[in-house]
């Protein structure tokens, strides 16, 4: 784990001019840049063109792979700034090189229309392993999820007797930031987009055998890469505190795959959702089932 960086140290970008920003790469040793990096940081900067609103959505398309290890700038258009809404375009650049580029919407905090599903009945993540102990079975996380340090991961096990609504059981992820975080709102939404972007590989192939937790099989057995990231988020969420990733995969079809993550707080409040397009394809074509 030595090298990496924790969420502080990502999202302290620095100010180029009044819609530029640079930041640093967090270390983990990935063939190519954590998305949920480049959807974090541009939140940052996004977050950091608006004054007296919230963000609370982001949509990001995935164009190009990133080096890891070479900052990355974030340019900022500002594309509307209405009484109510602002909306704004980042693009990631290494170079000539554009790697996404993400529409981010930051609203007027108001009083209206509330509601949520009800969280679902999972334990707590006093009881439930971390992904280390459930990766033992595996022969451990592998060299990329080692890296991986900036994030405290725990698997619920599987409920007996629920009902999926997806191609299999839904995964239950709680995480949580190892180090604890500033007070600012934005700060806490990047990071939850960063978490967010973890065990969504896993998701997408759990309905052809794959077990949640056992990254090195994964990346032995299977070669994904994230087409786009969207989220929309409620309330105030603290990513320094246990959230709860419900992971389910509703469908997959030409070898891409969806895959959904609703978000609770430790207390059952519904904090964000996520949706995701992924390219899954197996390393051996015969072991796509």
């Amino acid at each position: 784990m030595q090298g990496t960086a924790g969420l502080a140290d990502v999202f302290a970008l620095e100010r180029r001019d009044d819609d530029t920003w640079v930041g640093r790469t967090d270390g983990v040793r990935l063939p190519q840049l954590f998305g949920g990096q480049l959807v974090g940081q541009s939140l940052i900067a996004a977050g950091a063109s608006v004054e007296g609103k919230d963000v609370h959505s982001v949509h990001t398309t995935f164009l190009r792979g990133g080096a890891p290890g070479v900052p990355v700038t974030f340019r900022v258009e500002r594309l509307r700034d209405g009484r109510q809404i602002s909306t704004r375009e980042v693009s990631a650049w290494q170079g000539e090189r554009l790697l996404c580029r993400s529409i981010v919407s930051c609203a007027v905090p108001a009083d209206g229309i509330t509601h949520s599903r009800p969280a679902p009945t999972t334990p707590g993540p006093d009881e439930c392993p971390d992904i280390r102990d459930v990766a033992a079975a595996d022969g451990g996380l592998g060299e990329f999820w080692e890296d991986f340090a900036a994030i405290e991961v725990r698997l619920a096990p599987d409920v007996p007797g629920v009902v999926p609504h997806s191609a299999s059981p839904a995964n239950g992820v709680w995480m949580r930031s190892v180090e604890p975080l500033s007070d600012d709102p934005v700060v806490h939404r990047a990071a939850l987009a960063y978490a967010s972007d973890l065990m969504l590989m896993s998701t997408a192939v759990t309905p052809h055998g794959h077990t949640s937790g056992h990254e090195r099989s994964l990346a032995n057995t299977w070669n994904a890469v994230s087409l786009d990231h969207a989220m929309w988020f409620r309330g105030l969420p603290r990513a320094d505190e246990w959230m709860l990733f419900e992971h389910t995969t509703p469908m997959a079809g030409a070898g891409r795959a969806l895959i959904e993550a609703a978000v609770f707080d430790a207390r059952g409040t519904s904090i964000c959702h996520v949706a995701q397009e992924a390219l899954v394809k197996p390393l051996n074509p015969s072991e796509d089932s």
